[in-house]
């Protein structure tokens, strides 16, 4: 576990330092994503690829810069810690064995309810481009940019075990959950427009930069009168160097008394091959090893020919005890590993997202829009619980729009953004905010933030 920590942390300073911009449009974000038949121009591609026909509304776009950064968990707000890890209202350490007004718990108890039977899970996203190779003109686009993703997940265990104490006999999962994914693209977008609606499909090349991750965790910690007993394993594989291509389809249709309606599939086909010899980071791996010890860093072996690794990690513990422990201090935690073969090459599939849309303009004063969309898939980014999206955006002033929106279901449950811009003639400039698993500061438990500067015309 330290060691992936260490990969996270040393994956997230390289993205930063190389590409210090990126490929995500603020009034996205500003919308709560409810963008699947408003975005244009670069900004479509992404959400809908069919977006890109309104050549009548926007002609060309191009990115300066454009940053968003996500930080999530799924149990920890700032209300929830301000009530219990601040101490009371006297300062003193909060009671938690004391019932709960109006509710048959203490708030221990509730605490322990709060964290999902999943662990407590936390991550990180960004979505970061390549410079200048970021455009759009007429119904054609351009685009290239580092997608990273890391999620990690604590077992509920752990904390059962600090706030309800070992007892005799009591078996506690020790599964756990991690993923870490670093993926460079680079896509050619057009639209085809007919008289009553666009379609519209990207076509990329994913060229994979590293991933780790566990596969498969599990086994228990239990107290028994004769001492600790653990089975816990988890196999951790990880690879470095991939090739692979995606594909979006998407439609909308022309406007139909001020009402616009649209669907997409993004990576309706997507899929990398990690870890064969094949790709840019294994060719170059002498030159990127000089600057960054790759594999070194995924323990992966130097050796020219490795480019993946898969290690099982287990503790057995069995009867070990106050006089075991005394006899050899290294018994009480006997953490093994051992290599296993992995294949040459690993396939993994790209997510799928589904979204469908619409949206209503009145007159020149502001414009609501709607979204749904569910992952095809459950890993990395998507998650197959449908989500329901709602937005405005104020356009009377259109030097100033003013955005906001909120949604339901997903993986967050709840969210809320909020954004605003200055619209110039030739350049766009927007900011934004979204709340993730809550509808404020107080509640949220996560945010996203995001600014992008757009020449557009």
């Amino acid at each position: 576990m330290k060691r992936l920590i260490q990969i996270t942390l040393v994956g997230m300073l390289l993205i930063a330092s190389a590409f210090g911009q990126a490929h995500i449009d603020a009034r996205g974000l500003a919308l709560c994503n409810a963008y699947t038949v408003s975005s244009r121009g670069i900004s479509a591609i992404g959400y809908n690829p069919a977006n890109l026909g309104y050549t009548e509304d926007l002609t060309f776009s191009a990115d300066l810069i454009d940053v968003k950064v996500a930080a999530f968990n799924n149990f920890m707000s700032l209300a929830l810690f301000n009530q219990y890890f601040t101490g009371d209202r006297n300062g003193d350490p909060f009671d938690l064995e004391t019932e709960m007004i109006g509710r048959d718990m203490t708030h221990k108890e509730f605490l322990l309810s709060e964290i999902p039977e999943e662990g407590l899970a936390f991550g990180l996203g960004l979505s970061l481009p390549l410079p200048v190779l970021n455009f759009s003109v007429g119904n054609y686009a351009f685009t290239s940019g580092v997608e990273y993703y890391s999620r990690n997940a604590i077992p509920r265990a752990l904390f059962e075990i600090v706030m309800e104490g070992n007892q005799i006999g009591r078996s506690f999962n020790l599964a756990l959950a991690q993923d870490l994914l670093m993926v460079t693209n680079f896509g050619f977008s057009f639209a085809i427009p007919f008289e009553k609606y666009n379609v519209g499909a990207t076509i990329k090349y994913l060229a994979g930069i590293g991933f780790a991750g566990i596969d498969s965790s599990g086994g228990t910690f239990s107290t028994q009168a004769t001492g600790l007993e653990s089975d816990g394993f988890y196999r951790y594989t990880r690879a470095i160097g991939g090739n692979g291509m995606a594909i979006d389809l998407g439609f909308n249709t022309r406007k139909i008394n001020n009402w616009q309606f649209g669907l997409a599939i993004n990576n309706v086909i997507g899929f990398i091959n990690w870890g064969n010899d094949d790709n840019f980071i294994a060719k170059n791996i002498g030159l990127i090893e000089s600057l960054v010890p790759v594999r070194d860093m995924f323990q992966i072996s130097t050796d020219s020919s490795s480019f993946s690794a898969s290690t099982l990690y287990s503790m057995e513990l069995e009867n070990v005890n106050v006089t075991s422990a005394l006899a050899n201090s290294d018994s009480l935690f006997n953490l093994q590993d051992q290599p296993v073969a992995t294949p040459d090459s690993i396939r993994m599939n790209y997510p799928a997202m589904f979204r469908f849309g619409g949206s209503y303009q009145y007159k020149n004063d502001f414009i609501l829009m709607a979204d749904i969309s569910a992952g095809l898939d459950d890993y990395y980014f998507a998650n197959q619980s449908w989500r329901m999206a709602i937005a405005a955006e104020w356009i009377r002033f259109k030097m100033v729009p003013i955005r906001s929106g909120m949604a339901f279901g997903g993986p967050y449950g709840r969210e809320a953004s909020l954004g605003t811009g200055v619209h110039l003639i030739w350049f766009d400039a927007d900011l934004a905010l979204k709340l993730l698993g809550g509808m404020s500061f107080a509640t949220a438990e996560g945010i996203e933030f995001g600014i992008s500067f757009q020449f557009k015309r």
